[in-house]
């Protein structure tokens, strides 16, 4: 918690959960206060099957809150939709840095290796115990998108199924969806964003896009 309260007090984005205060206990139990965010899931705000451009712009919003964070050398590297909410207004909100990297920090390999995570949504990079850079983000918002787009990402607890998955096309996700608004936008992505997707999760770290400004700019385009 004191290392969090470390990487938030530099966080002050709209997209991202604010730290208020921090402190200690009588006990010496580290604490943190954060901003209360009026917003739902991101589950059940795609429950009621938004638009195909909403969830567009959903999504470029919570890649400005995750470069705004890359600029100030923090990587989150544990995005999924359980980390973020959603206003009324539809702008996002992105939560929970408990397991970011500070870029200058110098992590340890052992601590790189026993370093928490959600192994549904770890990169290859992470389930190999190997470095964290911003690539990790990219990989995690690749997947984030592929979910937007009516995909379902399975537990992947076994890291060498893992490392050798690549993802399946959105269009085709979007088709085989219970979410009846998926199925009809389907065709729109053919092409630029299936290859999007494809792009941001591959395997190779070094393959994906650049940064996560370039990402958001394809999916603005």
């Amino acid at each position: 918690l004191r290392r969090e309260r470390q990487i938030l007090a530099g966080l002050e984005h709209p997209n991202i959960a604010r730290l208020l205060d921090g402190g200690s206990t009588p006990g010496g139990e580290p604490y943190l206060v954060m901003e209360y965010v009026d917003g739902e899931t991101l589950a059940t705000w795609l429950a009621r099957q938004p638009p195909l451009r909403e969830r567009m712009r959903l999504f470029a919003a919570t890649c400005g809150a995750v470069s705004f964070a890359h600029q100030r050398l923090v990587v989150h590297r544990d995005l999924k939709p359980g980390n973020v909410l959603v206003r009324a207004d539809g702008s996002p909100v992105l939560l929970d840095f408990g397991i970011a990297k500070l870029l200058d920090a110098g992590d340890t390999p052992q601590a790189t290796r026993t370093q928490a995570m959600t192994p549904a949504y770890a990169s290859p990079e992470q389930l190999r115990g190997e470095a964290v850079t911003t690539a990790t983000d990219v990989f995690g918002l690749g997947l984030l998108l592929f979910v937007l787009l009516g995909g379902s990402v399975q537990q992947r607890s076994d890291p060498l199924r893992a490392a050798t998955t690549t993802v399946a096309p959105a269009s085709e996700a979007a088709r085989q969806s219970a979410d009846a608004s998926a199925r009809a936008f389907a065709p729109q992505l053919r092409g630029d964003l299936d290859a999007i997707v494809r792009l941001a999760t591959r395997l190779d770290p070094a393959r994906r896009y650049a940064s996560v400004a370039l990402l958001a700019l394809d999916v603005e385009a």
